[in-house]
């Protein structure tokens, strides 16, 4: 009588070692319920294993964008920088034929204004790529301002040289 109430009570005894104690640890492992609390576990651990693998690719992923988008800021930069170069040498060129050019001033004027707006241009530039920067964004528009200036500064180039041209003709 004794062996059937043990036995009897046992029944409520959880098959969790933790919980049960040693008659449900024993239970457990004659259920199979051990075994297959075994089996979640590891399915889950599987599964927790893949999602890491996954966070890594894209972490990857997102390493090389970074990275891409940080040298296309860097080469934006060296070319503002030879831009802004340029802008200066020209600058100091039209200030020469300026203080040089007494007979032609309307078209000094002119070119100097035009700089003056090209100085501008290339000052929102670097703010754009200023801006570019702390996004990690890139700028279809910014890189057609670059193009303009650069285009701009070319054409300011040879109206220097075409009036140094006249002023050397005029000086004779």
């Amino acid at each position: 009588l004794a062996g059937a109430a043990l036995l009897g009570g046992c029944a409520n005894v959880s098959t969790d070692p933790r919980e049960g104690g040693f008659f449900g640890g024993v239970s457990g492992i004659n259920t199979g319920a051990y075994d297959e609390r075994l089996r979640e576990r590891d399915d889950r651990l599987a599964q927790l294993r893949d999602t890491q693998r996954g966070l890594e690719a894209e972490q990857g992923q997102l390493e090389s964008k970074r990275s891409a988008l940080e040298h296309e800021v860097r080469t934006e930069r060296e070319r503002l920088k030879k831009l802004n170069a340029d802008v200066a040498a020209l600058d100091k060129r039209v200030k020469t034929l300026a203080s040089q050019q007494g007979k032609d001033q309307k078209r000094v004027k002119e070119l100097q204004t035009r700089l003056d707006s090209l100085k501008s241009q290339a000052r929102q530039q670097g703010s754009a790529l200023d801006a570019l920067e702390g996004s990690g964004m890139g700028d279809a528009e910014a890189d057609l301002k670059r193009k303009q200036l650069e285009a701009q500064r070319d054409a300011l180039n040879r109206e220097y040289e075409l009036l140094m041209k006249m002023q050397m003709e005029l000086a004779r």
